[in-house]
């Protein structure tokens, strides 16, 4: 469970940086222009769903790993 909320962060926090540094503030019909039309939101929708995923299943590794250290 934890990895889906690390990766659900993941996707909402890079996503966000990603919109702001490539198109300079809230531009939500160039957004859609660009990454929902033409069939483009299936491709953008499973990166961002398989990306999530492996770094939350990263990082609750990292952390189990780091908790499993400290109770030694």
């Amino acid at each position: 469970m934890s990895t889906a909320y690390i990766g659900l962060g993941f996707i909402i926090i890079f996503s966000v940086i990603e919109h702001f540094m490539h198109y300079n503030g809230l531009a939500v019909a160039s957004f859609i222009n660009d990454k929902i039309a033409n069939g483009n939101w299936i491709k953008y929708t499973v990166s961002r769903i398989v990306g999530g995923l492996l770094y939350g299943m990263i990082m609750a590794y990292y952390f189990e790993l780091r908790k499993r250290k400290s109770n030694r």
